[in-house]
């Protein structure tokens, strides 16, 4: 008796590996949207007395030092917009080719279909935020509103409409580069274009699987360094000592949420997937084969990387866990540098 034909959708069971890490995400977005406690009337306040505690501190003279400390700040932004925008192209190419050699060309439409919807709804999320939504005012709102303040001499208008080209694009690239790693991991769950798969086809998709890992770590914790700098450069013009250390403490609290939040997403994501492939890869070595000599399974699975170990893994290991320490990294880079007194 022959076993039943699956059926087409059986071939596209990978792609409910979206859920989990969207799930997170969405319930991380959920969870800091609602934890605000001030109204937009008071945030403008707040960032207006941050820049101008007292009537005198906003009739100050050009002060040359607190200038260059600005510069500083300004700098280190702008280089962690160009480790950004470069790891996220380097990502979306990689993701992008594993996409492309994981499907027929069907399938690759549905894929390339589900991603755009996914890239243009991440679009349209961010195109509408705006004040009375907490994501805008804590992560965006903050840093510009406090640089609008800050006054002509010290922050240009020629310069604002700047940052806000270069923010605009690092979100808008935030928002599709991650789909196309999303994707590229579930295609690596994907069956093979044409033939039965063996335990060295998961060996491959094994192998892509980190590569995709690797890609998708970069771009996150880039991604954080470069939230770490935007929220931290408002401390470099605040002349009050206390405003800078809440300026900073903040930035570190946000940070830290969005690290731990893009660790368990990749937790989310690599884990049950690599699961996955070692348990095909183990289920067919187990199964009897013609050959005279049979390959001792884990010993195999050691060999091609298909063995789940802390030892075997560790470098994946600390891929997932970068974002998380990108945080207090980014910390310790720009303190420093902010003004004192």
């Amino acid at each position: 008796m022959t076993s039943p034909a699956p059926s087409p959708a059986s071939d596209y069971r990978f792609l409910l590996l979206i859920i989990p890490p969207v799930f997170i995400l969405l319930l991380a977005i959920g969870l800091f949207e609602f934890s605000s406690n001030i109204t937009v009337n008071n945030f403008h306040s707040l960032t207006n007395w941050l820049m101008h505690p007292t009537l005198e501190a906003s009739e100050q003279p050009f002060n040359a030092t607190h200038f260059l400390v600005e510069v500083k700040s300004r700098y280190i932004w702008l280089t962690t917009v160009v480790l950004a925008l470069v790891a996220g192209i380097y990502a979306f190419i990689l993701c992008a080719m594993i996409i492309y050699q994981c499907h027929p060309r069907p399938r690759l439409l549905v894929v390339t279909a589900i991603g755009m919807v996914f890239a243009l709804s991440g679009v349209v999320f961010i195109w509408e935020l705006d004040e009375t939504h907490t994501l805008y005012r804590a992560v965006f709102g903050f840093s510009y509103d406090n640089l609008s303040q800050a006054g002509p001499q010290r922050i240009s208008e020629h310069l604002l409409r700047y940052v806000m080209v270069v923010v605009s694009v690092v979100n808008v690239q935030s928002m599709i580069v991650p789909v196309v790693a999303l994707l590229a991991a579930c295609s690596t769950l994907a069956p093979p274009i044409s033939g039965q798969p063996d335990p060295k086809f998961y060996a491959s998709q094994m192998k892509r699987l980190k590569e995709v890992l690797t890609a998708a770590s970069a771009i996150l914790v880039s991604g954080i360094l470069h939230m770490g700098a935007w929220l931290r450069w408002p401390a470099a013009l605040v002349a009050d000592k206390a405003g800078q250390e809440a300026v900073l403490g903040t930035a570190l609290a946000i940070t830290l949420f969005w690290g731990v939040t893009f660790t368990l997403m990749l937790v989310a994501t690599y884990l049950p997937a690599a699961l996955l492939l070692a348990r095909r890869a183990e289920a067919l070595l187990l199964e009897p084969s013609p050959t005279a000599t049979e390959p001792e399974p884990d010993q195999w699975l050691k060999d091609h990387g298909l063995f789940l170990s802390l030892q075997d893994h560790f470098p994946q290991f600390g891929l997932i866990l970068a974002p998380l320490l990108a945080s207090p990294l980014s910390s310790l880079l720009v303190a420093p540098l902010t003004p004192t007194g």
